[in-house]
């Protein structure tokens, strides 16, 4: 229990440098304006999600429990200039893992009734709403940028990014069963990971993509 949350907080500082990531990127490629304001709020609301998950953590009875922070892991590569770098991380970590966010979310918002972490997940569950839409409207403006560059450049990248969504949600034995205070504490089953993995692949991200013209048959 501790351990999730604990993973949660450096998930969510993880979660903030993409987004300073992706701003920096927005501005050196030329995206509207709205979209650099709206990156600006993601990475403060990821910051306050960090600081909202390590209070849950202390609540829970954790405040010793180190974070797993990879620094290696907060830089994303560029080697291929800033246009192919925030496609990469407007796909991967914000059409994608916002996008699976929302869901996940919600599911444990549903079950948790602790009084540090209902509110807590409440506050998240309502941002990562606004997340969401950011990544789909970055897309449809880098789309405008180079159509043809970026799309094939999704086409190429996205199964391999599908897949490792798929191994961290839906692979995993669902061996253990969670008590009624894991539950309240914000947790939720592997399987649930797994249901909403299907569910959004199949009637979200499937249908918003193909809208885009890109199709995922053949991925996960």
């Amino acid at each position: 229990m501790l351990a999730e949350w604990s993973n949660r907080v450096a998930a969510e500082y993880t979660s903030a440098t993409y987004a300073a990531q992706a701003l920096h990127r927005a501005i050196q490629v030329g995206l509207p304006d709205e979209l650099h304001r709206t990156a600006l709020r993601i990475v403060g609301d990821e910051l306050d999600h960090a600081r909202l998950s390590h209070d849950c953590l202390t609540a829970l009875g954790g405040a010793d429990e180190p974070i797993p922070l990879e620094l290696n892991a907060l830089a994303l590569p560029s080697p291929e200039g800033p246009l192919a770098a925030l496609v990469d991380n407007v796909v991967r970590n914000f059409c994608l893992g916002e996008t699976f966010a929302v869901p996940l979310f919600d599911a444990m918002r549903r079950t948790a009734t602790h009084p540090a972490v209902q509110p807590a997940l409440t506050r998240i569950l309502r941002d990562e709403a606004v997340h969401r839409a950011f990544g789909w409207s970055a897309l449809d403006a880098l789309l405008q940028v180079d159509e043809a560059g970026v799309r094939e450049r999704i086409i190429h990248q996205l199964p391999g990014w599908l897949e490792g969504f798929r191994k961290a949600y839906a692979t995993m034995p669902d061996i253990n069963t969670l008590t009624a205070d894991e539950l309240a504490m914000g947790l939720i089953p592997l399987s649930t990971y797994a249901e909403v993995h299907d569910q959004t692949v199949a009637q979200d991200i499937r249908v918003r993509f193909a809208e885009r013209g890109i199709n995922l048959q053949g991925t996960a």
